[in-house]
């Protein structure tokens, strides 16, 4: 079993990583939970740059989408996802971004922030799991961490 150290480089008192496994874990017996699998791994792979779970190449990319999504919703980022994976397989890609469509949207800047006002613990409702508060709520304190992971790069000390 992975050991895991006591603080966690996004800024939080306990690792985030067992947190994030778990609601990734939930996320496969339920199919509404699903629908949110993109937000929280961009979150968490924007909070945690450094892990070996992130690819730096892939960061800007992710940044711009987790602002498509505070933009414009749920179903347009899945729909997004959609397109991508339609793209991707057409053109013979493993993996590209379609950078026209996130053109409009602000790049990574140049820097980690230190902290961030929420993280993957806060995705859990006042019972420790994630949806027994029901989905609708389990959404948006997914729609708070996607906003606090962009704030804290777009508000934080210039690059």
């Amino acid at each position: 079993m992975q050991q895991y150290s006591e603080t966690c480089p996004c800024g939080t008192a306990t690792p985030c990583a067992p947190t994030w496994y778990e609601a990734l874990a939930q996320e496969q017996s339920d199919r509404a939970m699903y629908a949110w699998h993109t937000p929280p791994v961009l979150a968490y792979l924007l909070q945690h740059p450094n892990e070996s779970v992130a690819r730096e190449q892939y960061l800007d990319g992710q940044f711009r989408i987790l602002q498509l999504y505070l933009d414009q919703g749920l179903a347009a980022l899945n729909r997004f996802g959609q397109t991508q994976r339609r793209r991707n397989a057409l053109q013979g890609t493993d993996f590209a971004y379609d950078t026209e469509a996130l053109a409009a949207y602000r790049p990574l800047p140049g820097w980690i922030p230190d902290g961030f006002t929420r993280s993957v613990h806060d995705l859990r409702d006042a019972d420790g799991g994630f949806v027994g508060d029901g989905h609708e709520s389990y959404g948006a304190r997914m729609a708070e961490l996607a906003r606090a992971t962009v704030d804290a790069y777009l508000n934080g000390p210039a690059a």
